[in-house]
């Protein structure tokens, strides 16, 4: 894949283990785009923001389930509902930080 483009800069696009709790660490402030390998069990995604985090910066998770349907839930950092794998499908979530959390704008089924 390509290097993604945000307005001012690359964003942080970081591949990720799943795992039955995955942390994710912020580490561009404007744009993080993460992608999860396939999920293999439920999974808690946690979040750590830096201090310098400005409000309006975009989380977006990828979460595949494989040939088992897997659910994710988002725990520290965020606050958002719980997305509900579908077999052999690819979800999107998208977050906005707030100040103080990522708040959930989105879920996107997208094959």
């Amino acid at each position: 894949m390509g290097q993604l483009k945000y307005p001012f800069g690359a964003a942080d696009v970081q591949d990720i283990a799943a795992a039955a709790v995955v942390n994710l660490v912020v580490t561009n402030g404007g744009f993080t785009y993460a992608r999860l390998t396939a999920l293999t069990a439920a999974t808690t995604i946690n979040v750590t923001v830096p201090v310098d985090c400005p409000q309006g910066a975009t989380l977006i998770v990828e979460l595949p389930s494989g040939a088992t349907a897997r659910d994710t839930t988002f725990g520290t950092g965020f606050t958002g509902a719980v997305v509900t794998g579908v077999i052999n499908k690819t979800k999107v979530a998208t977050f906005r930080y707030i100040g103080t959390l990522f708040i959930q704008t989105a879920v996107n089924q997208v094959n």
